[in-house]
């Protein structure tokens, strides 16, 4: 009896090891996730809350999905990131809906310690276009915030401006047109151009940027950013930019439509 409760015990911490803290979640939010406690994690010690919106070819109702690219995949593949990670999860044919997205910061902040002065923002494709429209929704809780591939719509500009942002594009990208993001940056450029960085990748389409989910000058810069009675305090000038190396999709997954962005 002794062996086994052993070998039950080995599994259970080799389990612990290999997830690295993370959790699925199907139930009670306004979407389902899965969420990433850092190592070093406190129960009532507040700690930054990273959430990462995918793009289309990710929809479904497998969370394991997740882990296919983003900020979950590197976390399983051993990157440390010192914050929550939240990465929520759409339904087939639905885009990214503010308001469900706030839902789930609610839920988060009841089961998990949040620095509610620290929470940040990051997709690519559909994600971009989600991480745009959730920001201009809700600029006042959004410490800084990184769209790549996206865009979204010029309206929400000015509340857009309030809030760093460090925008990502390809010039080579067929999916989602370089255009998109630059019409979002010169008209958030027309209410404040202070906090806004646009870095554009000459030689890069759609799919290479799941690379940059990899780098740690994503994290590095949103986790500079601090809000603080309502201003988001861009600690430092501009991110490095990494370095994203130029691999052809064998399989494009994560196009979206201009016309109806998702």
């Amino acid at each position: 009896m002794k062996s086994v409760i052993t070998v039950l015990s080995m599994l259970f911490f080799f389990h612990l090891s290999v997830e690295g803290g993370i959790s699925y979640h199907k139930k009670g939010s306004g979407y389902p996730f899965v969420l990433s406690k850092p190592k070093g994690y406190v129960k009532g010690q507040p700690m930054p809350l990273i959430v990462f919106l995918h793009g289309k070819s990710l929809s479904g109702d497998s969370l394991e999905k997740l882990k296919s690219y983003g900020t979950i995949s590197a976390i399983t593949k051993g990157k440390h990131i010192p914050a929550l990670v939240v990465a929520p999860q759409t339904p087939e044919g639905e885009g990214w809906v503010p308001a469900k997205i706030m839902r789930l910061i609610n839920h988060i902040k009841r089961i998990a310690s949040v620095d509610t002065t620290r929470i940040y923002v990051t997709g690519m494709s559909m994600g971009g276009y989600g991480t745009f429209r959730f920001v201009a929704a809700y600029p006042h809780i959004v410490a800084a915030a990184a769209p790549m591939a996206g865009g979204g719509d010029l309206h929400g500009a000015k509340n857009l401006s309030t809030v760093p942002l460090w925008v990502l594009h390809g010039k080579k990208d067929v999916d989602v047109p370089f255009v998109q993001s630059s019409k979002m940056v010169a008209a958030i450029a027309k209410c404040d151009s202070t906090k806004c960085i646009f870095t554009p990748f000459p030689k890069l389409g759609h799919a290479e940027f799941t690379q940059m989910f990899e780098k740690d000058e994503l994290y590095e810069w949103l986790l500079a950013h601090k809000r603080e009675n309502g201003i988001s305090l861009l600690k430092i000038p501009s991110p490095r930019i990494p370095t994203l190396r130029y691999s052809p999709a064998k399989k494009k997954k994560d196009s979206v439509k201009t016309a109806l962005p998702g």
